[in-house]
């Protein structure tokens, strides 16, 4: 099982900016993300960003550290610039692990490797919601997957739940797909509701899903998320 991964760390992150850096036991949030990475079976473990802050910062405990466009609109688009520019082949797989997942460990990467190997488009995991609360809680992502329909939410108010989960931030794809989505404009769906993976689904792309092998833990989005996992109380 051959594939890389490539994290796209961007620095003025609009909810929280600078949070790739916060610390955590110690160390930025980035290099727990990437040491995760790097337990994993990958072949690999790249970091993409447009900050020269993230840069320095990343330069201290990797080489593998590439400066990308400040034009990318999202963070697929950065993975596909730099799997382009490294001359990656077209069926080589490619996992874009989120710079803000400092929890979700290699078990899930190897996971999604696995599952999408002989995939198109784009394949991703989801999780049980831990509270129904987050059904209305735009920061956290959730998913539909019911038979071979899925959709993706930030708000969802359907009245039945029993296929609703809390979407991974984690993606696979081929490198051919990653340059097809790169020469695609922004959907509708993808501004409206600022979730990337809407250029696959609203483009006909498949999109497959896959229950993940262990608690992915929480996505800091605010500095209560990183209060939580620092387990200071606000």
């Amino acid at each position: 099982m051959k594939f890389k991964v490539i994290i796209p760390a961007r620095y003025d992150s609009s909810r929280f900016p600078g949070k790739v850096l916060k610390l955590i036991d110690g160390k930025t949030m980035l290099e727990h993300v990437y040491d995760n990475a790097k337990n994993s079976q990958a072949d690999d473990v790249f970091i993409a960003t447009d900050s020269d802050i993230v840069y320095e910062a990343a330069s201290k405990f990797t080489k593998n550290i590439y400066m990308t466009s400040n034009n990318n609109k999202n963070g697929t688009e950065r993975v596909a610039e730099l799997s382009e520019a490294l001359n990656w082949l077209p069926e080589d797989l490619v996992i874009n692990l989120q710079a803000d997942m400092p929890e979700l460990k290699f078990d899930n990467i190897n996971l999604l490797a696995e599952k999408s190997f002989n995939n198109r488009g784009l394949s991703t995991l989801y999780y049980n919601l831990v509270d129904t609360k987050l059904l209305k809680d735009k920061n956290t992502v959730k998913i539909l997957v019911k038979d071979k329909n899925i959709n993706f939410y930030r708000h969802y108010d359907g009245d039945n739940i029993d296929d609703i989960f809390k979407h991974v931030g984690i993606y696979a794809y081929i490198v051919k797909d990653l340059i097809l989505y790169q020469a695609l404009p922004q959907s509708i769906n993808e501004k409206n509701l600022s979730l990337e993976q809407f250029r696959f689904l609203d483009n006909g792309f498949k999109i497959s899903a896959y229950y993940a092998s262990s608690n992915p833990g929480i996505s800091i989005d605010s500095i209560d998320n990183l209060n939580e996992i620092n387990g200071v109380n606000n």
